[in-house]
């Protein structure tokens, strides 16, 4: 009897999976041929002066190089720097921070153009990302970290050891980019960007043209519960990407993308102890993509956490919350 229950919860699962699976196909034909009708307007940049996902958290700026960065910082001890993703922001860490501030110095920054920071019109290569980064460990007084990333952010830090290895102590790379990430990327949302990439100014108007249904179905594709994307959530996302400035800030994130590929043949040069953590039903990023950077790593270690999609550390907080204590206890 428990068995044939469990089929059908499977089935019931794989059901909602190619339901969500078929919006986020549709929306993309949806959204060029209502862009005309449905094109958002932005809004200005007005940073917060209470976290409300966490009042505990005192919001905090720097300015780095002219433009003024946001970020948070809790907790006494080693410093602990949390990079999130492309598109995100803080707020993808509201399940760590209190909990590693226990024994580590946490910082979690919004990248430049993205969150509360900054969004100047520049070029956003991983060259910018990187050197920013470093930057900002400058400009706030760290000058060793571990560095925590996400995704986009998993893929700064990595190229942050390679670059400036002297500045890590640890990496901790959660479902992060690979250096050929457009071609590993596997979500519908980005292969249809990747495959449109050199139609001039569409990929431009595709991502300028998302609503908050296509916010909401980007969501899905990184969580395996889709139950967790709540209204809440998701206009804490909508929100952050209708301010002025976002647009620009990933179409050149992604026109850039394609550069990262020339560290790719210097990641076995990481000395560093690194630690990989991954969704096993990560849609966008599969775990042979961390397994097979895994592999170049040498001395790295890899964890698969079930049940969990490609932000595994807000999906699932409490395993990927323990995986990172025992490492950095190591």
């Amino acid at each position: 009897m428990d068995s044939c229950f469990c089929r059908n919860d499977k089935k019931r699962e794989g059901q909602l999976r190619k339901w969500v699976e078929t919006l986020i196909q549709l929306r993309w034909i949806v959204s060029v041929l209502l862009m005309l009708f449905l094109w958002r307007r932005s809004v200005p940049l007005v940073r917060p002066t209470r976290i409300d996902w966490n009042p505990s958290l005192s919001p905090q700026t720097i300015q780095i190089n002219g433009h003024t960065i946001f970020y948070t910082v809790k907790g006494e001890g080693e410093p602990l720097l949390m990079i999130h993703g492309y598109g995100a922001g803080i707020w993808v860490w509201e399940k760590q921070i209190d909990i590693l501030s226990q024994s580590y110095r946490v910082y979690a920054l919004d990248l430049i153009g993205h969150g509360f920071s900054d969004r100047p019109k520049i070029p956003y290569t991983s060259e910018t990302y990187v050197h920013f980064l470093r930057d900002f460990m400058d400009g706030v007084g760290i000058e060793k970290a571990t560095l925590i990333g996400n995704s986009m952010g998993g893929g700064i830090a990595w190229a942050m050891a390679i670059l400036f290895p002297e500045r890590v102590d640890r990496l901790i790379l959660i479902d992060c980019v690979p250096p050929d990430v457009l071609n590993q990327v596997k979500n519908e949302s980005f292969r249809t960007l990747v495959a449109i990439k050199d139609i001039p100014i569409l990929p431009y108007l595709i991502i300028a043209g998302r609503n908050k249904n296509s916010i909401r179905l980007i969501l899905l594709e990184c969580v395996l519960d889709i139950k967790l994307i709540t209204p809440e959530v998701l206009n804490r996302q909508y929100h952050l990407s209708k301010i002025k400035g976002t647009t620009w800030v990933l179409y050149s994130t992604f026109k850039h993308a394609k550069e990262a590929l020339k560290l790719k043949d210097q990641i076995f040069l990481i000395q560093h102890p690194s630690l990989f953590i991954w969704g096993e039903r990560d849609f966008i990023f599969p775990p042979q993509v961390g397994e097979t950077l895994h592999q170049i790593i040498p001395g790295s270690k890899f964890l698969k956490i079930e049940k969990s999609g490609h932000i595994p550390m807000w999906e699932t907080p409490n395993e990927v919350n323990q995986a990172i204590l025992s490492f950095l206890q190591e």
